[in-house]
């Protein structure tokens, strides 16, 4: 996935920010809400803290935030967000932070954070290759020092499904600690349908990796009958409340996995599932949720003619007035991306330069403030609806104009967290 940002050339107008098109369209003056605009300090976690108390009253109210990435290799964006995590956990009561990840990798990784001597290894087995860095391992880090000292413990969880071997071995852990040893044929089938998924998944990174199709169709579509067979004998067993929550949490992460090679399947938005994961978290009102994912996912609608993202859009349906989106974007700098046509945990980023911004974008435009680290909140400083091309990244090497989509900040996002000069995140 790649993705996008935009800005224009800034003249300064009393309190306002005035702004040209691009010079082949009619000579036009917008305006955007240069008041609005709030100075963010990078300097230490104490310091953004104060200077974000505004944003996290908003956030605070809500259930479920989301926290943008407009690269998935952006130092910044990380650092950043673990330091809003930390705040949201400790004066908000968040408990859960959900990755752009696999759902059963994740689960796995949560049974043994806290007791982990080897964080760093964990990340490298059940995290795929954007999260493996320094930034993020603070985030987990601080998770474990908090667990330790704090009864209402934070989870880490998964909300996406790109590969299946883990949901097998999350459904072999848990069929043992329920005492049940009646499943082994169907859990073997699984077994090897999982196989030839996930060799297919990572296989694509291999320029001499040919795919079987007819035998991963016919693996695959048996998988997902299997699985759903599953499902509903699992349903019917007596066991303790949060395991079968757990198993049927993974037999349906395995089906949504298998889904695309059942004969006459209908096609499922990847955001939805990741909207029906993330809703899988709230089993109460005390259950709230921040998310790290790209900002194409995280926003209130989809991008690219309504071809990509939209997670957020599913998550205000599931829980109106109760979501919070803040994205995030950069000017110039570098950024850490792959050549992997598929990110797995093996994916290694390295760092490359940022194109410049193009013209009448707003990562133009915010990259012409004197402020170099600002957040605003999207409405107040697009009082007129202006659309201009944002920058979507994801975890490709590109970073030029393919990458924009021209967009309303504010049907977007609620605020927009903007770092003028950015690095590649740090990896391991």
């Amino acid at each position: 996935m790649t993705l996008i940002i935009c800005l224009a050339v800034i003249l300064p107008f009393n309190s306002q920010i005035v702004f040209a098109q691009q010079k082949d369209t009619v000579s036009k003056l917008t305006v955007v809400q240069k008041k609005s605009l709030k100075s963010v300090s990078l300097e230490s976690y104490e310091k953004f803290k104060a200077s974000v108390k505004p944003l996290i009253a908003e956030m605070g109210a809500k259930q479920i935030v989301g926290l943008g990435e407009g690269t998935h290799g952006t130092a910044e964006f990380y650092k950043l967000r673990y330091y809003i995590s930390r705040i949201l956990i400790e004066e908000k009561g968040f408990n859960h932070v959900a990755f752009e990840n696999d759902v059963a990798e994740m689960w796995l990784m949560n049974q043994q954070l806290n007791q982990a001597t080897d964080v760093m290894a964990l990340m490298k087995k059940y995290m795929i290759g954007i999260w493996q860095n320094k930034e993020t391992k603070e985030l987990l880090d601080w998770i474990r020092i908090y667990n330790k000292s704090h009864k209402k413990k934070v989870s880490v969880n998964g909300i996406d499904f790109p590969v299946q071997k883990p949901d097998i071995d999350m459904i072999t852990l848990l069929l043992k600690k329920a005492g049940i040893n009646s499943f082994y044929e169907e859990v073997e089938r699984l077994n090897v349908a999982a196989h030839f998924q996930d060799e297919a998944w990572f296989g694509m990174n291999r320029k001499d990796f040919k795919v079987d199709w007819k035998l991963l169709n016919q693996y695959c579509s048996q998988g997902y009958f299997t699985a759903d067979s599953l499902e509903q004998q699992v349903s019917k067993i007596e066991m303790e409340t949060s395991l079968r929550s757990d198993l049927l949490l993974a037999i349906s992460n395995l089906k949504q996995g298998f889904e695309p090679f059942k004969p006459k399947s209908k096609y499922v938005q990847r955001d939805s599932i990741m909207a029906h994961n993330t809703a899988l978290m709230i089993k109460g009102k005390e259950d709230k949720v921040i998310i790290w994912a790209h900002d194409a996912h995280l926003g209130k609608k989809e991008i690219y003619d309504n071809s990509v993202g939209g997670t957020g859009k599913y998550l205000l349906k599931l829980f109106p007035n109760n979501y919070f989106v803040l994205g995030t974007g950069t000017a110039m700098g570098e950024f850490g991306a792959t050549t992997d046509a598929r990110a797995v945990n093996t994916t290694v980023m390295l760092p490359y330069k940022l194109e410049e911004p193009i013209k009448g974008s707003w990562e133009e435009l915010l990259g012409t403030l004197t402020k170099t680290n600002v957040y605003f909140f999207t409405k107040a400083f697009n009082p007129n609806n202006l659309v201009k091309p944002q920058r979507f990244i994801g975890y490709g090497t590109k970073s030029g104009v393919s990458l924009y989509d021209k967009v309303n900040l504010a049907e977007l996002y609620d605020a927009f967290l903007f770092v003028k000069q950015s690095h590649a995140a740090t990896m391991f």
